[in-house]
């Protein structure tokens, strides 16, 4: 029978699998990422046509792949496929499927959470009930009502977000370089627009190069003082050590972050390679990220945005149904061109 090799596993994954076989294959878990797997582990497999990996997988070393020659499918179980050399496998002829709808309630609400979160200081609040003490006049925040949000992304997420916005009575001003007619009222024409006059910047963009570094020292100089940071999309959107700066002269009244740039230095230790502990970027952005987290008017958490037991079905039905039609002689998903 053909394995199917998934990286990343977790319970959910696996009951998922067991209550939904796909004929002709037998499926083989790894909990790591294939990275932090041993080669000979892996060479057992070298028939393996398919095999499956998760967002939180660090960028796939190439090398890892090439112990697969016969790899026709990369499925990965999430929307962002970053963390794959898209080019190479177009090389090799390998089709990487992602999963591109699941989560627009999930994250957008997630973003929201955080936003509430550092609105009203409830973190610090119960952080500071925990340890029995209680000063009232450092938990004082702000309403939402009247405060303008900018969105920075109008797809699925970023719509959602905007539809929560406005049920909480804010201003939303948006900008997209693909608009959507249904929010044209709501668009300005430059991201500049939306620094200039938010209270609130919530981003919802892929991870290109386009948008590498988009909210950086340039951009933080136009914002108002005292402004809310969300973002739940990509760490590398912003530039770690703009926003250091950003937080330490209090142009940015805080931020809500569930991904960071360079963030596998801090959720998986087999990342600290030789290659990164040389790489001088990798080690100020990492340096950066551990002192970004002392901030009081910092939320942090390790990407689990996505991670509701309805967004995690919803994967894992798509993912399993990429796997699915790619044995029957047809691709969906696919994201190489």
């Amino acid at each position: 029978m053909q394995p199917i090799l998934f990286f990343n596993t977790d319970k959910e994954l696996t009951d998922y699998a067991a209550a939904n076989p796909i004929d002709g294959t037998r499926f083989v878990f790894f909990d790591e990422s294939i990275n932090a797997t041993p080669d000979k582990r892996l060479e057992a497999f070298q028939d393996a046509e398919i095999i499956s990996l998760f967002v939180h997988s660090e960028r796939v070393d190439n090398k890892k792949l090439d112990l697969f020659p016969h790899l026709k499918l990369i499925a990965t179980r999430s929307t962002g496929f970053n963390h794959i050399d898209l080019a190479y496998c177009k090389q090799r002829g390998i089709a990487v499927t992602n999963v591109p709808c699941y989560g627009e309630t999930t994250v957008a609400e997630f973003a929201f959470g955080l936003l509430l979160a550092l609105s009203r200081k409830i973190i610090i609040a119960n952080n500071d009930m925990a340890h029995s003490r209680i000063a009232i006049g450092e938990y004082m925040g702000f309403d939402l009502m009247g405060k303008t949000l900018g969105v920075i992304g109008t797809g699925s997420i970023g719509r959602h977000m905007i539809q929560i916005a406005r049920g909480f009575g804010m201003n939303v001003l948006a900008y997209d370089p693909y608009p959507t007619p249904a929010l044209k009222d709501l668009y300005v024409d430059t991201p500049s627009k939306i620094y200039e006059q938010a209270d609130v910047i919530s981003l919802h963009v892929p991870s290109t190069p386009e948008n590498f570094h988009m909210l950086n020292a340039a951009a933080f100089a136009k914002m108002k003082p005292g402004v809310l940071i969300i973002n739940t999309a990509r760490g590398d959107l912003i530039d770690t050590q703009a926003l250091y700066q950003a937080l330490r002269q209090g142009i940015v009244g805080g931020a809500g972050l569930d991904v960071l740039e360079n963030e596998d230095f801090l959720l998986h230790d087999e990342v600290s390679t030789p290659d990164k502990m040389t790489d001088n970027d990798f080690l100020l952005d990492s340096a950066m990220n551990l002192k970004i987290l002392q901030f009081k008017n910092v939320i942090a958490t390790p990407h689990i945005a996505f991670n509701s037991i309805d967004a995690i079905n919803r994967i894992l039905k798509t993912s399993f149904d990429n796997i699915r039609t790619f044995l029957a002689g047809t691709i969906q998903n696919n994201v190489v061109k």
